[in-house]
């Protein structure tokens, strides 16, 4: 019953949010799919799957009822072709009885459900935009402090193991033996994921000079508790999305001596605390070019190859490596798993699907590209950066198009880098 009624005020919150103003309906959302991680594992019921679901209906229903305005329509009317071809071949797929229907409708909402915020990325307005990256700033720090909390005190406080956690307390492979730090998210990867995916939106905005000194405070705050974040969390990929903003930030923008020794000083600090415990320092594994090469050939050449030949039309929605529920877990007829996103989408959408998300990414990457960019607009260069390494490293791992809030984050970004590029060259 309690998971129930979470998820009613999830739908209830975010609509009502949404109807003030978008900014504040994606910082309720994302208030909702920071804390659905340790929800979930504290209310286990099969309605406690959907907490992020049914906040992420609210903010559809508020945005999508509502005619947008000339100038949001003409921002968002080059997505319209794509978004209607990457929900429509999934939703074609869906009546290929491959699988069961219910598996088949869980591959479908992983497919198609964070495919329209790129329409709400793109119409976003400049204070909307402002007001999500201060959101992000405020979550983040109160993430850290219920970080540091598990990695002095424990995970079992925080997280009961039961089916639900069961990846968690299978992550104890740092320093030894101890866990990877997974906050309120559902995995420590989650985490560390999306720490690293809010600082370009926190220098986005931080960079501004309409950006006033107290509002600076709390970005920077905000990006000390990201970058903390990234190596609790244990996650490699996020700590090189981080190094990838930190260069981005330092080539890109031209800083008072004063600014740039405030920069160098808060990235010393947390280069500090991470050199004082080996449990933060997982991330140098990625000197270990044996290790990339490994993993790099097991996922690309061999069994994407594989899945090639063997699955050319895929193995059915859901039947590729979505994340299924536990409670339906009986009826995945003929599971296939691949560390490898782009497989996944072979396995589960065929080999059109799979065409149909790489012309779109090549598209999206190509269209929105900033070039050289003025300090104001250091943010657009540094969300590029960022989209482009999350779809360039798809074929490390699994879950970029399905990750709880991290898809709706990376689909948000797209769309906003979209409409920017559209409003610059083709003004209203």
């Amino acid at each position: 019953m309690v998971a129930e009624v979470l998820c009613a005020v999830s739908l209830v919150l975010v609509f009502c949010f949404s109807r003030r103003s978008l900014g504040a309906g994606l910082l309720a959302l994302l208030t909702v799919g920071y804390a659905y991680g340790i929800l979930r594992a504290n209310f286990p019921d099969n309605a406690s799957h959907f907490i992020f679901d049914f906040g992420v209906l609210g903010l559809y229903a508020a945005i999508f009822t509502i005619r947008a305005q000339r100038h949001q329509r003409h921002r968002s009317v080059i997505l319209q072709p794509w978004v209607a071809v990457l929900i429509g071949w999934p939703l074609l797929m869906f009546f290929v009885p491959t699988q069961d229907w219910l598996i088949q409708f869980v591959g479908l909402r992983g497919a198609v459900f964070f495919v329209p915020f790129l329409f709400i990325g793109a119409r976003m307005e400049e204070q909307d935009f402002n007001t999500l990256a201060a959101g992000m700033a405020v979550l983040n720090i109160a993430e850290l402090a219920i970080a540091l909390a598990q990695f002095f005190f424990g995970l079992i406080f925080f997280f009961p193991q039961n089916s639900v956690t069961e990846l968690i307390y299978r992550s104890n492979d740092v320093a030894g033996g101890m866990y990877r730090i997974p906050a309120t998210f559902v995995v420590s990867a989650a985490y560390g994921g999306v720490m690293a995916f809010t600082m370009p939106f926190l220098v986005a905005v931080w960079a501004k000079p309409s950006t006033g000194g107290l509002r600076k405070r709390l970005l920077e705050l905000g990006f000390v508790a990201a970058g903390l974040g990234v190596f609790l969390s244990a996650s490699r990929t996020a700590a090189a999305l981080l190094a990838l903003s930190l260069i981005g930030i330092f080539t890109s923008l031209r800083l008072k001596a004063s600014h740039r020794a405030g920069v160098v000083t808060l990235l010393l600090l947390v280069a500090w605390l991470v050199s004082t415990d080996e449990r933060l320092q997982r991330f140098t594994t990625l000197s270990d070019t044996s290790f990339i090469a490994e993993r790099i050939g097991w996922s690309v050449n061999s069994t994407f190859l594989d899945v090639l030949v063997n699955y050319p039309m895929g193995n059915g929605l859901g039947g590729g490596g979505t994340s299924i529920p536990y409670f339906l877990q009986e009826r995945l007829q003929n599971p296939i798993l691949i560390e490898n996103e782009y497989g996944r989408i072979l396995l589960e959408q065929g080999v059109l699907g799979l065409i149909v998300w790489l012309t779109f990414v090549v598209w999206l990457l190509v269209t929105t590209w900033p070039g050289k960019v003025r300090q104001q607009y250091l943010g657009s260069l540094l969300l590029w950066c960022a989209v482009a390494f999350s779809f360039i490293a798809a074929p490390l791992g699994t879950g970029l198009l399905t990750a709880i809030p991290l898809t709706a984050i990376l689909m948000l970004a797209a769309g906003w880098l979209v409409g920017r590029r559209r409003e610059e060259s083709t003004p209203v």
